[in-house]
């Protein structure tokens, strides 16, 4: 009797507790599922977060880089700047060098080469033109530019000059008068000087120029293009 009230009694129990037993079964399968999607769902933000790090990365050497070319940029501007004003200083900071002068009167001929000298000052800006031995001297290396114009009258005669620079004869002009009228020649070039270097005219043996009272006819003439 006792056997069967007990066998009922765990029949009665057993209904609810095997009912509990797969509701917490079922209740830790949804748990355990929502937690392996989180999990999932984190490990996505990782991949993504990685990736970020990684696109960041990339931007921040980019940037990295760049501030190395803006500085190289910087230091090239900053030499371009240094040469553009140290040749604005030689250009505009140097000396200022320029010169015209003329003859006066006949001068000529002699039986020798002899040197001009032109007595008669119109521009001497930089005194580098010398009215006692017809010399011009280079006060700094650079560039110059000289022009000279001759004049003479006399018939059957050779007229002309010759241009030196310090020993060397760079140019001569000449002409022979078949008239009896004036005879011209003129001619220009540039030259490249060293400081102390000089420039004058000559007069070639047994020629003459001319100059009419203050008509300048026979004018050398020559100033400083650019420093070196």
């Amino acid at each position: 009797m006792k056997s069967a009230t007990a066998l009922l009694l765990t029949l009665c129990l057993s209904g609810p507790l095997v009912q509990a037993e797969t509701a917490l079964q079922s209740d830790i399968s949804a748990e355990l599922g929502a937690l392996r999607a989180t999990v999932e769902e984190l490990r996505l933000m990782e991949d993504r977060l990685a990736v970020s790090e990684s696109k960041v990365q990339a931007q921040e050497k980019y940037i990295k880089d760049l501030r190395a070319e803006l500085d190289v940029t910087k230091m090239e501007l900053l030499q371009y700047k240094e040469q553009a004003e140290e040749m604005e200083k030689k250009q505009t900071g140097g000396p200022k060098v320029a010169f015209s002068v003329a003859l006066t009167g006949r001068v000529g001929p002699f039986n020798v080469e002899t040197t001009l000298i032109y007595p008669k000052i119109i521009t001497n800006i930089g005194n580098a033109y010398n009215t006692y031995t017809g010399f011009f001297t280079a006060p700094i290396n650079g560039v110059y530019f000289f022009r000279f114009n001759a004049m003479d009258g006399r018939k059957n005669n050779h007229m002309g000059a010759a241009l030196y620079k310090n020993n060397q004869r760079v140019l001569l002009n000449y002409a022979w008068n078949h008239w009896d009228d004036h005879e011209h020649v003129s001619n220009g070039i540039v030259l490249e000087l060293s400081q102390g270097d000089v420039v004058h005219m000559s007069l070639p043996a047994w020629y003459s120029v001319t100059d009419l009272g203050e008509h300048y006819f026979n004018i050398f003439s020559g100033f400083l293009l650019f420093s070196m």
